[in-house]
């Protein structure tokens, strides 16, 4: 009875604040429709931030009853909003949608399908932290990746590799320095791309989840660099703790281990997750230092935590010793 109670009173909570929100929602969509998307479109993603701070409690609801505002028949002619809702793997976040940040892939023929308002919103989508973020995240293990090769290792593994789109910022892939590179992932359709577009660099797409990684279904061997791009996002503490031990057991004597999470107090959470139904398990820096914590003192030389420039996604950074 009381979890009925509190259901009632939590749907009641949410309806009354979505009717505070109103004039706010038909505000932005009367901006959209008029052809005002940048500044309608800031203006949302402002004002959902602000209202998930402040209302961490009632927010859940909240987010869910946005999706009855008709705002939602103009934002899901965006591509990328309406991809991460309609989740046609399964899941958001798919490989699919971080080419629609990159541009590559099928984010030209996504772009031509929309409507032109759509269009002009995926266009905006590209230039809010979260995309920036992805980008550099990009950049970041291409960097590695070459970094690695300069210092005399060979070896990569990427875990939930999604479409690898980072070997074609890497130079080292591209010459040759990197004798193996295995992209492992659970999804097929990610590795038939990785395989049909990669597969002459080397790089060798591997079907695998976490749980066969964990159970030791698969044993991949030991590489020079190890990475787990947007895996960290959707695993709780007890399973990302277990796969980071499992990831640096992985990681050869004096490679890296680099683990990014999407951080917490990111200006795009509010949409995502009422607009878009993309929920994610945010981390603080406290809880990436609990994850290297929870290897092997004696094997770590080193760990760096740093976030990119827009403060969106934090990486854990472990040498070996």
């Amino acid at each position: 009875m009381q979890t009925s109670t509190h259901t009632a009173h939590s749907v009641v909570s949410a309806h009354s604040f979505l009717r505070e929100f109103q004039p706010a929602l038909d505000a932005i969509e009367t901006g959209m429709r008029a052809g005002c998307i940048t500044t309608a479109v800031e203006d949302l993603f402002e004002d959902l931030s602000l209202r998930r701070e402040e209302e961490p409690e009632r927010w859940p609801d909240v987010a869910r009853s946005c999706i009855s505002h008709p705002l939602r028949q103009i934002l899901h002619q965006d591509p990328f909003t309406y991809r991460a809702f309609s989740k046609p793997r399964g899941y958001a976040g798919d490989a699919v949608m971080m080419d629609y940040i990159y541009g590559l892939g099928e984010a030209g023929q996504a772009a031509s399908d929309a409507t032109p308002l759509g269009r002009a919103i995926f266009s905006h989508m590209a230039t809010r932290p979260s995309a920036r973020a992805v980008r550099h995240r990009r950049a970041l293990l291409a960097h590695l990746i070459d970094r690695t090769a300069s210092r005399g290792g060979s070896r990569v593994f990427a875990l939930a590799a999604g479409h690898l789109r980072e070997v074609e910022m890497s130079s080292a892939v591209r010459s040759d320095a990197i004798t193996e590179y295995m992209a492992m992932d659970q999804d097929e359709a990610s590795l038939a791309v990785v395989e049909g577009d990669y597969a002459r660099l080397g790089v060798r797409a591997v079907p695998g989840s976490v749980r066969q990684l964990l159970g030791r279904k698969v044993t991949p061997g030991r590489f020079d660099f190890v990475y787990a791009a947007g895996l960290f996002d959707y695993l709780g503490t007890s399973i990302a703790t277990a796969l980071t031990g499992r990831l640096f057991e992985m990681t050869r004597p004096g490679g890296n281990l680099l683990i990014p999470n999407f951080a917490v107090g990111g200006r795009d959470t509010g949409y995502m997750e009422a607009f878009m139904d993309w929920h994610l398990i945010y981390r603080t820096h406290a809880d990436m230092h609990a994850l290297a914590a929870s290897l092997p003192a004696d094997q770590v030389a080193s760990v760096e935590i740093f976030d990119d420039p827009d403060q969106t996604i934090t990486f854990l950074l472990v040498n070996k010793h």
